[in-house]
């Protein structure tokens, strides 16, 4: 059986892993250009994260 909090753990460090690659300019640019953050929704559908939004019969995690 795996531990929750663990799992839980390794979650948040994982994604934050992805968005040490994200430094706080590229959001200012992003806010001041009012534009969407493809880059990073590009890494977190690389990293699997992004499924999770997507309903089963579209192929996402539900």
């Amino acid at each position: 059986m795996t531990n929750g909090i663990e799992d839980h753990r390794a979650l948040r460090e994982a994604v934050r892993a992805v968005l040490a690659e994200f430094p706080a300019s590229y959001w200012r640019e992003l806010d001041q250009a009012r534009a969407y953050p493809e880059a990073f929704v590009q890494a977190m559908t690389r990293a699997g994260y992004m499924g999770a939004l997507i309903p089963r019969e579209y192929g996402g995690l539900g």
